[in-house]
Order: structure tokens, then C-alpha cells, then sequence
């Protein structure tokens, strides 16, 4: 169902490189219509993230036309300051590697049940797993597939979380090139 494209580098690489894994799905050979539009939808785990994916598959993406490109950003582990501090001595490799892999595995899993959902529509998709701070990945790769339109959740952040966290949604607003529609969670 899906290509995995893995590169293989040394953690001191892998740092540095921004490195995407992609994982496609193919148009079916049945569909004859040229793909014409370019729709980024940027997913998490969260309910916000799969609202706005529930919203537009019924109300913005069309079947004859888009191809829908899934985004899933996982963070770079780090060692928390207090480790950190005082003790250089000790190597938390391990560590992050086994945070690394974790992250990983499961940005692939999501990316992979939100794909079959988008298969078992109708609709034609890739799937991208990168790394690194979700505001600047989601604006460049925006930008790399020359997106029309960006969908994304909002968390609904207070003005003093959003403050000092930084809200995704609000810099991709700013900093991207394309339509982007920021789907809020309907209040039960």
C-alpha cells in the first residue's frame, strides 16, 4: 500500500539534514482526471487535527482533482536542561535513539491509517513524516510541493499559551504562500 523511503546517516547527519520520509499512495489506474490542485493537510494525534481532517474530506477536498498531501511533524528529542546541566559525562545516545525511534514509528502509523482513510474515499495522496519544528516544516514543504491550499487543526490556545508555545496555525497564516484554512473545533 505504501513506500517507505529511508536514508540511512549518522546521528551528527541526521542533526543537520532535514530529511522527509515519504510514503505514497498511487491514483488509482481507474482515475483518468489530472490532478490540478495541491491540498497539504497537516495531522497529529490530537481531536483538533482529526477534526479538521474529518472537515475536509466533507466539505473542501474533491476527488476528480486534488492530490491531498499529509504532513506529520515529529519533534527532535532532546535532554531536558536539568540533565543536561552538571552532567556532560553521561551519553544519552541511547536515549534519543530509542525516543527517535518511537517518534518515528508512530508518525508512520498516523500517517499511514489517515492515508488508507483518504484511499478507502476515493482520493489520490502522499504522506510525509519529517522532523523538526512543526510551524517551519509545515511552511516548507508548503512551499517544496506548491500546495493551493493548506488545512490545519487549532488547538484553541488561551492568548497566554499561545503567547509563550506559538501558535501553529497562526505563523503558517503568516509564512505561507497558499491558502491556509485553520479549522476550529466545534464545542459540544
Amino acid at each position: 500500500m505504501s513506500d517507505i523511503a529511508e536514508t540511512t546517516m549518522t546521528p551528527e547527519q541526521a542533526s543537520s539534514v532535514n530529511t522527509d520520509t515519504i510514503l505514497t499512495n498511487a491514483q488509482d489506474a481507474e482515475s483518468q482526471s489530472p490532478l490540478t490542485r495541491v491540498i497539504v493537510i497537516a495531522i497529529d494525534q490530537s481531536e483538533h487535527s482529526m477534526h479538521a481532517f474529518d472537515w475536509a474530506i466533507k466539505n473542501f477536498l474533491r476527488k476528480d482533482s486534488d492530490l491531498v498531501v499529509l504532513v506529520n511533524i515529529r519533534p527532535i528529542p532532546t535532554v531536558p536542561g536539568p540533565y543536561a546541566i552538571g552532567a556532560s559525562y553521561m551519553d544519552f545516545t541511547e536515549v534519543i535513539t530509542s525516543l527517535e525511534e518511537q517518534h518515528r514509528v508512530s508518525s508512520h502509523a498516523l500517517l499511514q491509517e489517515f492515508a488508507a482513510k483518504l484511499k478507502n474515499h476515493g482520493f489520490a495522496c502522499k504522506a510525509i513524516a519529517m522532523r523538526g519544528d512543526a510551524r517551519d516544516e509545515i511552511v516548507r514543504k508548503v512551499s517544496e510541493v506548491n500546495a493551493d491550499a493548506l488545512i490545519v487543526g487549532s488547538r484553541g490556545l488561551g492568548v497566554l499559551k499561545r503567547t509563550f508555545l506559538g501558535s501553529v496555525s497562526d505563523h503558517c497564516c503568516h509564512h505561507c504562500d497558499c491558502t491556509v484554512i485553520v479549522v476550529k473545533a466545534t464545542e459540544h
